[in-house]
């Protein structure tokens, strides 16, 4: 009876040491966070902006888990060494295809660039032809106040094309301008039809 007993004790200090000596795994963290500081460098953040953000995420909710773990009597950090690595590995595959996303999206942003150019034009043949009655006279002009909005918006993307900073921002802007000149030719046309004008 007394052997078991001290062989409980011997157990359960046993237990109590390796717990004791489970460390937090600092180099596995370390790694993660560099591998996402890097990724964010090459416009990983930009490019895969939901990946980016989910790593992150993880990060974090890791450095909350070491703080819960570090309170617990028997401390395990493996699950959180596997889950830096993961972050590592990912990081770094992500990074490996930024420059192909770029280039993805540098192509649609050029293809969109150009369509918003022509529309740009037809909206603009499109004024010269409307009505210009009492009441058209000032929708006109409003409406061309909006074109010279839309046209510096996409001179404004031209530039942020050329400086090859960030097409995911060109896109986004081309995209505005483009659902704007849309609005603009169908309200052009509805009002030619209504006023009998030739398009």
């Amino acid at each position: 009876m007394k052997n078991r007993f001290f062989l409980a004790i011997a157990t359960v200090a046993a237990v109590a040491l390796m717990a004791s000596c489970a460390k937090v795994p600092q180099e596995a963290l370390d790694a993660a966070s560099a591998a996402l500081d890097s990724a964010k460098t090459v416009q990983t953040d930009v490019y895969f902006p939901a990946e980016f953000a989910a790593l992150n995420d993880s990060l974090t909710v890791m450095l909350q888990n070491i703080e819960t773990q570090k309170s617990k009597s028997a401390k395990d950090f493996k699950a959180i060494k596997a889950n830096a690595e993961a972050i590592t590995l990912k990081a770094g595959e992500l990074t490996a295809g930024v420059e192909a996303k770029k280039a993805e999206v540098k192509a649609e942003a050029e293809t969109m660039m150009a369509g918003a150019t022509a529309l740009l034009d037809e909206a603009k043949a499109l004024i010269l032809k409307a009505p210009k009655g009492k009441e058209g006279k000032a929708v006109i002009e409003e409406i061309t106040n909006e074109l010279t909005v839309i046209e510096t918006s996409l001179t404004d993307a031209k530039t942020l094309f050329d400086g090859g900073t960030n097409y995911v921002e060109v896109v986004d802007k081309v995209k505005a301008a483009t659902g704007g000149l849309n609005g603009i030719i169908a309200e052009l046309k509805e009002a030619m039809a209504k006023a009998g004008v030739k398009i």
